[in-house]
């Protein structure tokens, strides 16, 4: 969900954009020039359409009246010109001075114009039965402007004016029909430092309030009776143009930056390091005007020295929100129970914790945590983030190797494990978060399993002092008051009740290091005491190619996968395979686990704590590359795996053959289930796919990584996705929704409509 450039027009004519508008019957845009062209353009192809000469000097504003379908010009030679859907002058207005800005109250039939130190109102006559579109001989005319009035604007029965005198003016009009005057309900003479350059109407839901900028490089924020809610100052330049993106609920600003900066009106914030619409920008001259079509969900913006024109269109399949990380993230997991965090791996032992903020759906806070040295920030540190990306894909293939020789010598190789594990920080690369014993588990590749958990001796202080959500909570109700809104309305009963979790987000330690594995550990399934076992276990695989099963509450290791096969030699007994373990899952409903091997099988074991009892169940076999995703289909009960050679594959129930086969067309490096439609999600090079569980053709594409995807969660209570990538990013998209059946009377109505149609072509 988000805006995306659609098209771009360079050199669009040999003078600067002056105004910029929308004729929504013809579907086009129009751009309107410093000497009078207008250049009508098609909102989705960029071709021009038409180029006219009616104005003589710059043209100053475009108003498009969606009931009559007719486009109002103004300009700075004195006139309006009226134009109709055939791009065709329908009245040509004389108002013998200046026009700055226009527009429509809907509810008093009008047009409100501004001038040079007076603001004009006309009655509309679209038949005109006056010899005009605007009735000029009941016109009547407001002085209290001392400058020119750069913008006025209309909400049901009143107008707000502003201008270069400084004044914000709210006014009501009277519902008689004679009345020729404006009462003056509130006037600011002194709005901001500056003149005001802009004037536009943010409405939302559950409030509407007004936005002023200026050329004192502020923005602020006003009520509908013209009080003053927040000011947004220290933007670099004067505020040539704000814009209110109904669709992605933002404010666009204009401010001489090479991107307009994108204000959260619901939380106050300048959200623009969180949206991805200008992260990979690049303009040769920053914006200085914007308009958004609220109909299309389109944006136009126009740059004024190189006259360049960009078209932004709304994609319900862009990304949400876009958090940053210093470096490319391996793995990712969330809490289920409130306030949701996401926990995200990174090299170098790194850990970031993310949470969202009440006030805002874009902007997230993070807390780093990091139990071991940071390298140095030189050229060093530079050289291990680049081996370590360039050499991933053929990293396994050399580990395989490496293995068979560590297992040589369990001693040496332990030795040399240890000497490894102490030398450099580790990087994640499967994490889990276990709900029942509030524990995230972190593997590595060092061969660690670290368990991560929250602080149980800050619990005494944090019950005696608010936490940092509870801060942010009161930082709300505070600017809830001042935005006449109540947010907390919307906070739903469930996340009141679990206040009390609250106190874990702010201590978060190491509780315990597991160390077993002498090589990357490849997978991590967590068998819950639900179960019908006394605790939780943690069932572990790593490249040496050893299942280790962990008593989580106990953090200790409970046994080691021991071969009972009587063919094989002691000195391999432990190993569960012939190549590296590269991912595992676990089924809850057969109680079986599955791993994914580099020797091109899968293995699908019984689980039982008593390691020797893991009775080998089916080897999968069909995928011509490492293996590098494994899961359970818990919705269609059946065994997903994904590999390198660009295939997903489903497998029955008791892995006895491969049911699905779906083409990917690109190496899959990580796999999810929605677990609300049961689909397939896929990370597939830098994209994330979404394929529908019945007809397993592909229903959903989200693109904006640049990077691998490794990792991606599902969270069902906001109807989101979360994917991870190299390119130090997490992002997030909204979920996949089903498309409801039709009814059995829809069916009937096509059917009968269908009928008719060829009664109609027989007769």
């Amino acid at each position: 969900m988000s805006m995306q450039k659609h098209l771009s027009i360079t050199d669009c004519h040999n003078r600067s954009v002056s105004a910029l508008g929308y004729h929504l019957a013809r579907r086009e845009f129009l751009t309107g020039f410093e000497d009078g062209v207008i250049k009508w353009w098609d909102l989705e192809t960029g071709q021009l359409t038409f180029s006219v000469f009616e104005h003589t000097g710059m043209v100053t504003q475009f108003l498009y009246w969606a009931e009559p379908k007719l486009l109002f010009s103004a300009s700075n030679d004195g006139t309006i010109v009226v134009w109709t859907v055939g791009a065709t002058v329908f009245d040509r207005i004389k108002c013998n001075a200046s026009v700055f800005c226009m527009a429509i109250n809907h509810r008093r039939h009008q047009l409100i114009c501004g001038f040079k130190k007076q603001l004009r109102v006309f009655a509309l006559d679209v038949k005109k039965e006056s010899g005009h579109v605007l009735d000029l001989e009941t016109s009547f005319t407001n002085h209290r402007h001392k400058d020119i009035v750069s913008a006025v604007v209309c909400i049901d029965t009143r107008i707000y004016s502003a201008g270069y005198d400084k004044k914000f003016i709210v006014y009501n009009t009277s519902s008689y029909p004679n009345s020729r005057s404006l009462q003056v309900v509130h006037c600011n003479p002194n709005a901001h430092d500056a003149g005001i350059t802009n004037l536009m109407v943010v409405q939302e839901h559950e409030s509407t309030r007004l936005m002023t900028g200026s050329f004192d490089k502020s923005v602020r924020v006003w009520s509908q009776d013209g009080q003053l809610i927040i000011k947004l100052p220290h933007f670099p330049q004067f505020i040539s143009s704000l814009c209110f993106v109904a669709c992605v609920n933002s404010v666009w600003i204009c401010s001489g930056l090479p991107s307009p900066s994108i204000f959260d009106p619901s939380s106050g914030e300048i959200v623009s390091e969180s949206v991805e619409t200008f992260q990979t920008h690049e303009t040769r001259q920053p914006f200085h005007q914007l308009v958004c079509i609220p109909e299309t969900n389109h944006v136009i913006g126009s740059s004024r020295q190189h006259r360049d024109v960009t078209v932004w269109k709304y994609n319900k399949m862009g990304c949400v929100t876009v958090l940053q990380s210093k470096l490319p993230v391996e793995c990712l997991t969330y809490t289920q129970k409130e306030p949701i965090l996401f926990f995200s791996g990174h090299s170098e032992g790194m850990i970031l914790k993310w949470e969202r903020q009440q006030s805002s759906y874009f902007l997230y806070s993070h807390e780093v945590f990091n139990m071991f040295e940071r390298q140095s920030r030189g050229m060093a540190r530079h050289n291990t983030i680049k081996l370590r990306r360039n050499a991933s894909q053929r990293k396994a293939r050399s580990a395989y190797h490496l293995v068979d020789v560590a297992l040589k010598g369990e001693k040496e190789s332990s030795a040399v494990a240890e000497s490894k594990k102490t030398m450099q920080p580790p990087s994640f690369t499967r994490t889990v978060f276990v709900e029942e014993l509030d524990l995230l588990v972190l593997a590595a590749d060092n061969g660690n399993i670290y368990l991560w958990g929250f602080d149980d001796s800050l619990s005494g202080i944090l019950e005696m002092m608010p936490s940092k959500r509870s801060q942010e909570q009161d930082k709300t109700r505070r600017f809830e008051v001042l935005l006449e809104q109540s947010i907390n309305r919307r906070c739903s009963a469930a996340e009141e009740e679990n206040a009390s979790v609250n106190d874990r987000v702010s201590g978060f330690v190491c509780k315990k290091v597991l160390s077993h594995h002498i090589q990357p550990v490849g997978g991590v399934a967590v068998v819950g005491r639900d179960q019908g076992y006394s605790t939780d276990y943690l069932i572990s695989g790593g490249w040496d190619r050893r299942i280790c099963v962990w008593d989580l509450q106990a953090c200790v290791l409970h046994d080691i996968f021991s071969n009972t096969a009587p063919d094989e030699r002691s000195n391999v007994q432990e190993l569960a395979c012939d190549g590296a373990i590269l991912d595992l899952a676990y089924s809850p409903k057969r109680n079986e686990f599955a791993y994914s091997s580099s020797d091109g099988m899968i293995y699908i074991r019984h689980f039982s704590p008593t390691t020797s009892q893991m009775k080998l169940v089916s080897v999968l076999q069909g995928h011509e590359a490492d293996i590098t995703a494994i899961l359970w289909h818990s919705l269609l009960n059946k065994w997903l795996s994904g590999s390198e050679d660009g295939s997903i594959r489903l497998w029955n129930e008791d892995g006895t053959k491969c049911e699905q086969i779906l083409v990917a067309n690109g190496a899959v490096n990580c796999l999810c289930i929605d677990r609300v439609n049961g689909c397939i999600l896929a990370g597939i090079q830098e994209s994330l796919r979404v394929y529908d569980p019945e007809s397993f053709t592909q229903v959903q594409r989200n693109i904006g990584h640049t990077d691998s995807i490794r990792s991606i969660i599902h969270i069902p209570e906001r109807s989101q996705y979360v994917t991870a990538s190299w390119d130090r990013t997490l992002r997030i998209w909204n979920s996949y929704i089903k498309p409801l059946p039709k009814s059995n009377d829809m069916r009937e109505n096509a059917a009968a409509e269908g009928k008719l149609q060829q009664d109609i072509k027989h007769i």
